[in-house]
């Protein structure tokens, strides 16, 4: 089951599925899901340093024995508590290399906006280009950025980030502060990186994307989940985070993007108009809640 890459803007490459190491393996010995993951095929561990547990990952990626080149490698900088600290990126990347037993990792993220302590965005990013410059990563971008703070970033940026991830399903993307963010991303050519795409049926089912999801996935052979995961990639042409504890869940979600065909335009469409009737956002609500509208 190969799952497709895409090209990001600094020319390099990253499979469209990420096994995340968050929500449900969050702060968790997670070294055998995470093994199992990349036995069922996932080639993109998507992890952080909040998350607390890079050096099970690191431990399940010895104990898999595959290539370094096999594997892709993201990681993210910033901790809630480190709010009033100044941000050290460079030196979170050095842990976060030394747990996961490698000289370098594929993409490096700011975690938040909210997370780089007192130092200026514009300083922050500066650090970020100088860890590509050392070949401490080969890509930097970031995650959970409002359109404003990614005009912060473009006023001084050498670099250009390569993704933004943030949560994106079809009862939060149609938010203005949402469409002019995704704007923006698509005109620089940052792609976006789904996360929570499955929320909808998880965490906000009985809304008016039901019935739609349902009928989609009987026409396409597929489980309603495997749908959503499609529209989040279909929807923005970028990548999708997704994980789960559940060896059969796992190997879903692994097949929706590697052997569920694309998503019509009509059906994408459809989904997107659907997801229109309600709006619901579960994860970082204290960067959005101060978002501009």
């Amino acid at each position: 089951m190969s799952v497709p890459t895409v090209k990001l803007n600094n020319g390099t490459s990253m499979p469209i599925l990420g096994f995340g190491q968050g929500t449900s393996l969050y702060n968790s010995e997670c070294t055998a899901h995470t093994l199992a993951a990349l036995k069922t095929g996932y080639t993109y561990l998507d992890m952080a340093q909040m998350y607390g547990n890079s050096q099970h990952v690191g431990a399940a990626i010895k104990q898999w024995g595959g290539k370094r080149e096999d594997i892709y490698r993201l990681t993210k900088f910033g901790k809630d508590s480190e709010h009033d600290k100044p941000s050290d990126p460079r030196g979170a990347l050095l842990a976060e290399l030394k747990a996961l037993g490698v000289e370098y990792v594929d993409t490096f993220l700011i975690h938040s906006p909210l997370m780089t302590g007192t130092t200026p965005l514009s300083e922050t990013w500066k650090a970020m280009e100088s860890l590509v410059e050392e070949g401490l990563t080969k890509s930097i971008g970031v995650s959970n950025f409002r359109e404003e703070d990614l005009l912060k970033l473009k006023q001084t940026w050498k670099i250009a980030p390569v993704v933004n991830q943030i949560e994106f399903h079809p009862y939060v993307f149609h938010a203005d502060n949402m469409r002019r963010m995704t704007t923006l991303c698509h005109d620089e050519g940052i792609l976006i990186q789904s996360y929570g795409p499955l929320t909808p049926i998880v965490r906000a089912s009985g809304g008016p994307i039901d019935p739609v999801i349902k009928k989609i996935a009987e026409e396409k052979k597929a489980t309603e989940a495997q749908v959503l995961l499609r529209w989040a990639t279909d929807y923005t042409g970028g990548i999708v985070v997704t994980t789960s504890r559940d060896e059969t869940r796992r190997k879903e979600q692994l097949e929706a993007l590697s052997r569920v065909e694309k998503l019509t335009d009509g059906q994408v469409e459809e989904i997107a108009e659907a997801g229109k009737g309600k709006f619901y956002r579960h994860f970082m609500k204290n960067v959005w809640d101060n978002a501009k509208p």
